[in-house]
Protein backbone atom coordinates (compact mmCIF):
# COMPACT_ATOMS: atom_id res chain seq x y z
CA UNK A 1 0.00 0.00 0.00
CA UNK A 2 2.20 2.10 -1.15
CA UNK A 3 -0.27 4.88 -2.41
CA UNK A 4 -2.54 4.88 0.35
CA UNK A 5 -5.06 2.39 -1.19
CA UNK A 6 -7.23 -0.30 -0.32
CA UNK A 7 -8.38 -3.03 -1.65
CA UNK A 8 -9.79 -5.24 0.94
CA UNK A 9 -12.78 -7.19 0.08
CA UNK A 10 -12.50 -10.31 3.15
CA UNK A 11 -15.89 -11.88 2.02
CA UNK A 12 -18.05 -8.42 2.83
CA UNK A 13 -18.79 -6.02 0.50
CA UNK A 14 -16.26 -3.74 -1.23
CA UNK A 15 -15.53 -0.19 0.14
CA UNK A 16 -14.37 2.74 -1.62
CA UNK A 17 -10.66 3.07 -1.33
CA UNK A 18 -9.08 6.09 0.29
CA UNK A 19 -7.63 8.54 -2.35
CA UNK A 20 -3.89 8.26 -2.71
CA UNK A 21 -3.00 11.90 -0.97
CA UNK A 22 -4.93 10.13 2.49
CA UNK A 23 -1.72 8.43 3.17
CA UNK A 24 0.63 11.65 3.15
CA UNK A 25 -0.50 12.34 7.65
CA UNK A 26 3.54 13.41 7.71
CA UNK A 27 6.05 12.38 5.68
CA UNK A 28 7.56 9.00 4.53
CA UNK A 29 9.17 6.79 6.77
CA UNK A 30 12.23 6.95 4.16
CA UNK A 31 12.08 11.02 5.28
CA UNK A 32 12.35 10.67 8.88
CA UNK A 33 15.41 10.74 10.44
CA UNK A 34 15.17 8.84 13.75
CA UNK A 35 17.68 7.23 16.78
CA UNK A 36 18.04 3.39 16.60
CA UNK A 37 17.02 2.45 19.94
CA UNK A 38 17.76 -1.24 21.70
CA UNK A 39 15.21 -3.21 23.58
CA UNK A 40 16.27 -4.23 27.00
CA UNK A 41 15.81 -7.65 26.56
CA UNK A 42 17.46 -8.61 30.20
CA UNK A 43 15.41 -6.20 31.97
CA UNK A 44 11.47 -6.87 30.75
CA UNK A 45 8.86 -4.40 32.47
CA UNK A 46 7.32 -5.72 35.42
CA UNK A 47 3.91 -6.83 33.87
CA UNK A 48 5.98 -8.77 32.02
CA UNK A 49 8.48 -10.75 34.40
CA UNK A 50 6.01 -12.47 35.65
CA UNK A 51 5.16 -13.69 32.14
CA UNK A 52 8.31 -14.76 31.60
CA UNK A 53 9.03 -16.79 34.91
CA UNK A 54 5.78 -19.08 33.80
CA UNK A 55 7.75 -19.74 30.62
CA UNK A 56 11.03 -21.18 32.90
CA UNK A 57 12.31 -24.46 33.00
CA UNK A 58 9.91 -27.53 32.36
CA UNK A 59 7.00 -25.15 31.45
CA UNK A 60 9.12 -23.37 28.83
CA UNK A 61 10.52 -26.66 27.09
CA UNK A 62 7.00 -28.30 26.98
CA UNK A 63 5.53 -25.32 25.57
CA UNK A 64 8.53 -25.41 22.81
CA UNK A 65 7.34 -29.02 22.44
CA UNK A 66 4.05 -27.93 21.14
CA UNK A 67 5.59 -26.82 18.06
CA UNK A 68 6.91 -29.73 16.67
CA UNK A 69 4.50 -29.51 14.08
CA UNK A 70 4.60 -32.54 12.10
CA UNK A 71 3.91 -31.54 8.42
CA UNK A 72 5.39 -28.22 8.90
CA UNK A 73 8.42 -29.62 10.05
CA UNK A 74 10.60 -29.72 7.75
CA UNK A 75 9.72 -26.04 6.49
CA UNK A 76 10.02 -24.76 10.00
CA UNK A 77 12.34 -25.05 12.89
CA UNK A 78 11.21 -23.82 16.12
CA UNK A 79 14.02 -21.85 17.97
CA UNK A 80 12.26 -19.97 21.20
CA UNK A 81 9.22 -19.23 22.42
CA UNK A 82 8.92 -15.40 22.87
CA UNK A 83 5.01 -14.47 24.18
CA UNK A 84 2.17 -16.28 25.60
CA UNK A 85 -1.29 -14.63 25.21
CA UNK A 86 -5.29 -15.10 26.17
CA UNK A 87 -5.39 -17.26 22.79
CA UNK A 88 -2.14 -18.42 21.89
CA UNK A 89 1.76 -19.03 21.79
CA UNK A 90 4.05 -17.10 19.76
CA UNK A 91 7.78 -18.61 18.96
CA UNK A 92 10.76 -17.71 16.73
CA UNK A 93 11.74 -20.26 14.29
CA UNK A 94 13.27 -20.58 10.62
CA UNK A 95 12.50 -21.41 7.26
CA UNK A 96 14.29 -24.08 6.73
CA UNK A 97 14.05 -23.39 2.35
CA UNK A 98 15.32 -19.46 3.38
CA UNK A 99 17.16 -19.46 6.13
CA UNK A 100 14.87 -16.78 7.22
CA UNK A 101 13.66 -16.43 10.76
CA UNK A 102 9.73 -16.02 11.35
CA UNK A 103 7.19 -15.24 14.23
CA UNK A 104 4.80 -18.33 14.72
CA UNK A 105 1.63 -18.07 16.52
CA UNK A 106 0.03 -21.12 17.18
CA UNK A 107 -4.10 -21.19 18.38
CA UNK A 108 -4.51 -24.27 20.07
CA UNK A 109 -7.76 -25.75 19.90
CA UNK A 110 -8.64 -23.11 17.68
CA UNK A 111 -12.19 -25.04 17.28
CA UNK A 112 -12.88 -25.82 20.46
CA UNK A 113 -15.47 -23.06 21.10
CA UNK A 114 -17.51 -20.92 18.76
CA UNK A 115 -16.09 -17.44 20.56
CA UNK A 116 -11.99 -19.19 19.99
CA UNK A 117 -13.45 -20.20 15.81
CA UNK A 118 -14.17 -16.36 15.40
CA UNK A 119 -11.36 -14.89 16.76
CA UNK A 120 -9.54 -16.88 14.65
CA UNK A 121 -11.49 -16.31 11.82
CA UNK A 122 -11.25 -12.95 11.82
CA UNK A 123 -7.27 -12.80 12.08
CA UNK A 124 -7.12 -14.73 9.30
CA UNK A 125 -9.65 -12.85 6.90
CA UNK A 126 -8.02 -10.02 7.83
CA UNK A 127 -4.40 -10.70 7.66
CA UNK A 128 -4.62 -12.16 4.54
CA UNK A 129 -5.75 -9.11 2.44
CA UNK A 130 -4.39 -6.50 4.13
CA UNK A 131 -1.21 -5.29 2.84
CA UNK A 132 0.81 -2.54 4.30
CA UNK A 133 3.74 -1.88 5.89
CA UNK A 134 2.90 -0.68 9.24
CA UNK A 135 0.38 -3.96 10.06
CA UNK A 136 2.05 -7.63 10.25
CA UNK A 137 2.34 -9.34 7.03
CA UNK A 138 0.72 -12.90 7.18
CA UNK A 139 3.42 -15.52 5.22
CA UNK A 140 1.39 -18.69 5.73
CA UNK A 141 -1.22 -20.50 7.71
CA UNK A 142 -1.28 -24.50 8.27
CA UNK A 143 -2.97 -26.56 10.98
CA UNK A 144 -2.46 -30.21 12.88
CA UNK A 145 -4.64 -31.92 14.83
CA UNK A 146 -4.69 -31.17 18.32
CA UNK A 147 -6.38 -32.96 21.72
CA UNK A 148 -9.74 -30.94 21.94
CA UNK A 149 -9.66 -29.73 18.03
CA UNK A 150 -7.46 -28.06 15.49
CA UNK A 151 -4.62 -26.10 16.39
CA UNK A 152 -4.06 -23.20 13.42
CA UNK A 153 -0.66 -21.87 13.03
CA UNK A 154 -0.15 -18.64 12.01
CA UNK A 155 3.21 -17.58 9.94
CA UNK A 156 4.11 -13.98 10.47
CA UNK A 157 6.96 -11.36 10.37
CA UNK A 158 9.42 -11.62 12.91
CA UNK A 159 9.46 -8.46 14.88
CA UNK A 160 12.30 -7.60 17.58
CA UNK A 161 9.93 -5.96 20.31
CA UNK A 162 6.80 -4.43 21.39
CA UNK A 163 6.19 -0.37 22.05
CA UNK A 164 5.20 -2.09 25.40
CA UNK A 165 9.00 -2.36 26.06
CA UNK A 166 10.13 0.12 24.96
CA UNK A 167 8.18 2.35 26.73
CA UNK A 168 9.47 0.92 30.04
CA UNK A 169 12.66 0.16 29.21
CA UNK A 170 14.22 2.83 32.14
CA UNK A 171 17.14 2.97 30.39
CA UNK A 172 15.42 3.93 26.90
CA UNK A 173 14.28 7.88 27.10
CA UNK A 174 11.78 8.61 24.78
CA UNK A 175 11.93 11.57 22.91
CA UNK A 176 9.81 13.64 20.80
CA UNK A 177 10.78 12.84 17.77
CA UNK A 178 10.79 8.97 18.22
CA UNK A 179 7.28 9.49 19.84
CA UNK A 180 5.96 11.64 17.00
CA UNK A 181 7.71 8.78 14.26
CA UNK A 182 5.56 5.93 16.77
CA UNK A 183 2.43 8.28 16.69
CA UNK A 184 3.01 8.54 12.94
CA UNK A 185 3.34 5.16 11.45
CA UNK A 186 0.59 3.46 14.62
CA UNK A 187 -1.79 6.39 12.64
CA UNK A 188 -0.41 5.41 8.96
CA UNK A 189 -1.49 1.97 9.45
CA UNK A 190 -4.75 2.79 10.91
CA UNK A 191 -5.89 4.87 8.04
CA UNK A 192 -5.42 1.96 5.87
CA UNK A 193 -7.48 -0.76 7.85
CA UNK A 194 -10.47 2.20 8.71
CA UNK A 195 -10.11 3.06 4.67
CA UNK A 196 -11.73 -0.43 4.49
CA UNK A 197 -13.89 -0.18 7.35
CA UNK A 198 -12.45 -2.00 9.45
CA UNK A 199 -11.42 -1.33 13.36
CA UNK A 200 -8.84 -3.08 15.04
CA UNK A 201 -10.71 -3.40 18.42
CA UNK A 202 -7.68 -4.13 20.49
CA UNK A 203 -5.10 -1.74 20.39
CA UNK A 204 -2.36 -1.27 23.10
CA UNK A 205 1.22 -0.80 23.02
CA UNK A 206 1.89 -4.95 23.43
CA UNK A 207 0.10 -5.15 19.92
CA UNK A 208 2.31 -2.55 18.28
CA UNK A 209 5.92 -4.54 17.42
CA UNK A 210 8.52 -2.79 16.59
CA UNK A 211 12.01 -3.10 15.66
CA UNK A 212 15.42 -1.57 16.80
CA UNK A 213 15.26 0.55 13.69
CA UNK A 214 11.71 1.93 14.93
CA UNK A 215 9.71 0.53 12.47
CA UNK A 216 6.73 -0.57 14.32
CA UNK A 217 3.49 -2.63 12.68
CA UNK A 218 0.06 -3.19 14.36
CA UNK A 219 -0.39 -6.92 15.01
CA UNK A 220 -3.29 -9.30 16.72
CA UNK A 221 -6.13 -8.74 14.68
CA UNK A 222 -8.44 -11.03 16.71
CA UNK A 223 -11.22 -8.28 17.86
CA UNK A 224 -10.73 -6.71 14.38
CA UNK A 225 -14.50 -6.01 12.68
CA UNK A 226 -16.11 -4.33 10.06
CA UNK A 227 -17.68 -0.89 11.85
CA UNK A 228 -20.34 -0.13 9.30
CA UNK A 229 -23.80 -1.49 10.64
CA UNK A 230 -24.91 -2.14 7.03
CA UNK A 231 -22.05 -4.87 7.07
CA UNK A 232 -22.07 -6.97 9.68
CA UNK A 233 -22.26 -10.85 9.37
CA UNK A 234 -25.69 -11.53 11.22
CA UNK A 235 -24.65 -15.17 11.40
CA UNK A 236 -21.64 -14.08 13.40
CA UNK A 237 -23.46 -11.55 15.43
CA UNK A 238 -26.91 -12.00 17.47
CA UNK A 239 -27.52 -8.18 17.05
CA UNK A 240 -26.39 -5.20 14.70
CA UNK A 241 -24.45 -3.84 17.75
CA UNK A 242 -20.90 -4.87 18.33
CA UNK A 243 -19.97 -6.20 21.87
CA UNK A 244 -18.78 -3.97 24.75
CA UNK A 245 -16.47 -6.64 26.02
CA UNK A 246 -13.80 -6.18 23.51
CA UNK A 247 -10.35 -4.13 23.96
CA UNK A 248 -7.85 -4.12 27.22
CA UNK A 249 -10.19 -2.12 29.78
CA UNK A 250 -7.21 0.72 30.32
CA UNK A 251 -7.81 1.07 26.23
CA UNK A 252 -11.71 0.84 26.06
CA UNK A 253 -13.55 4.06 24.80
CA UNK A 254 -15.91 5.40 26.83
CA UNK A 255 -18.79 3.77 24.00
CA UNK A 256 -17.49 0.51 24.70
CA UNK A 257 -16.93 1.13 28.77
CA UNK A 258 -20.71 2.35 28.67
CA UNK A 259 -22.12 -0.15 26.97
CA UNK A 260 -23.71 2.61 24.23
CA UNK A 261 -25.03 1.65 20.71
CA UNK A 262 -23.11 1.22 17.59
CA UNK A 263 -19.35 2.19 17.65
CA UNK A 264 -17.00 2.21 15.13
CA UNK A 265 -13.31 3.07 14.14
CA UNK A 266 -13.69 5.96 16.71
CA UNK A 267 -12.76 3.29 19.45
CA UNK A 268 -8.90 3.34 17.71
CA UNK A 269 -8.22 6.55 17.68
CA UNK A 270 -9.43 6.59 21.75
CA UNK A 271 -6.89 3.84 22.39
CA UNK A 272 -4.76 5.84 20.13
CA UNK A 273 -4.75 8.86 22.63
CA UNK A 274 -4.72 6.43 25.26
CA UNK A 275 -1.18 4.75 23.63
CA UNK A 276 0.09 8.54 23.15
CA UNK A 277 -0.45 9.57 26.85
CA UNK A 278 1.36 6.23 27.98
CA UNK A 279 3.93 6.97 25.55
CA UNK A 280 4.64 10.19 27.62
CA UNK A 281 3.94 9.75 31.21
CA UNK A 282 5.82 6.22 31.07
CA UNK A 283 2.48 4.66 32.52
CA UNK A 284 -1.04 3.98 31.96
CA UNK A 285 -3.14 7.10 31.26
CA UNK A 286 -6.42 5.70 32.79
CA UNK A 287 -5.40 2.76 34.76
CA UNK A 288 -8.39 1.47 35.94
CA UNK A 289 -8.24 -2.62 37.09
CA UNK A 290 -12.04 -3.23 36.90
CA UNK A 291 -14.97 -2.15 34.66
CA UNK A 292 -16.37 0.24 38.04
CA UNK A 293 -12.86 1.42 38.51
CA UNK A 294 -12.45 2.79 35.34
CA UNK A 295 -15.43 4.54 34.86
CA UNK A 296 -14.67 6.16 38.06
CA UNK A 297 -11.58 7.24 36.90
CA UNK A 298 -12.89 8.25 33.52
CA UNK A 299 -16.05 10.34 34.74
CA UNK A 300 -13.20 12.34 37.31
CA UNK A 301 -11.23 13.31 34.18
CA UNK A 302 -13.62 13.87 31.38
CA UNK A 303 -16.91 15.10 33.41
CA UNK A 304 -20.10 13.38 33.89
CA UNK A 305 -22.30 12.40 30.72
CA UNK A 306 -25.19 14.67 29.46
CA UNK A 307 -28.50 13.41 30.36
CA UNK A 308 -28.94 12.50 26.30
CA UNK A 309 -26.21 10.49 26.34
CA UNK A 310 -26.57 8.44 29.59
CA UNK A 311 -30.23 7.92 27.97
CA UNK A 312 -28.17 6.00 25.30
CA UNK A 313 -26.97 4.06 27.92
CA UNK A 314 -28.84 0.58 27.71
CA UNK A 315 -27.12 -1.35 30.90
CA UNK A 316 -29.31 -0.30 33.89
CA UNK A 317 -26.13 -1.40 36.31
CA UNK A 318 -23.93 1.07 34.55
CA UNK A 319 -26.29 3.82 34.34
CA UNK A 320 -26.98 3.79 37.95
CA UNK A 321 -23.11 3.70 38.78
CA UNK A 322 -22.22 6.80 36.54
CA UNK A 323 -25.12 8.69 38.44
CA UNK A 324 -23.60 8.07 41.58
CA UNK A 325 -20.92 9.99 40.81
CA UNK A 326 -22.91 13.15 40.35
CA UNK A 327 -20.19 15.56 40.87
CA UNK A 328 -17.76 14.63 38.50
CA UNK A 329 -16.14 17.55 36.83
CA UNK A 330 -14.14 18.06 33.49
CA UNK A 331 -10.94 18.27 33.81
CA UNK A 332 -8.61 20.10 31.41
CA UNK A 333 -6.08 17.79 29.48
CA UNK A 334 -2.92 20.10 31.25
CA UNK A 335 -4.08 19.00 34.72
CA UNK A 336 -4.95 15.23 34.00
CA UNK A 337 -1.74 14.76 31.66
CA UNK A 338 0.81 17.01 33.34
CA UNK A 339 4.12 16.49 31.43
CA UNK A 340 6.55 19.69 31.49
CA UNK A 341 7.70 21.27 27.72
CA UNK A 342 5.16 19.00 26.33
CA UNK A 343 2.26 20.60 24.83
CA UNK A 344 2.17 19.26 21.24
CA UNK A 345 1.06 16.14 23.34
CA UNK A 346 -1.74 17.66 25.28
CA UNK A 347 -3.09 19.60 21.95
CA UNK A 348 -2.97 16.01 19.93
CA UNK A 349 -5.11 14.70 23.24
CA UNK A 350 -7.43 17.44 23.16
CA UNK A 351 -8.12 16.87 19.48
Amino acid sequence: MSKGTSSVCIGWPPVQPMPAAADRLYRRPSQLRTPRFMLNKGKMPSKQLGFNRVLDGLKKRQLLLDFHFDKAAEVYEPIRNIGVGAFGIVCEAVETTSNNKVAIKKISHASATPTLARRTLREIRVLRYIKHENIVSLRDIFRTPGALGIDVYLVMDLMEGSLHQVIYNENQPLEDELIAYFLYQLLRGLKYIHSAGIAHRDLKPSNLLVNSDCRLRIADFGMAKLASKGHFDEAEEHCFYMTQHVSTLPYRAPELLFVMPEHGTAVDMWAVGCILAEMLLKRELFPGRNVSGQIKILLNSLGKPSDKLLNQIRCEKTRRLIEHFHDACRREWEHVLFVPDRVVGILLLEI
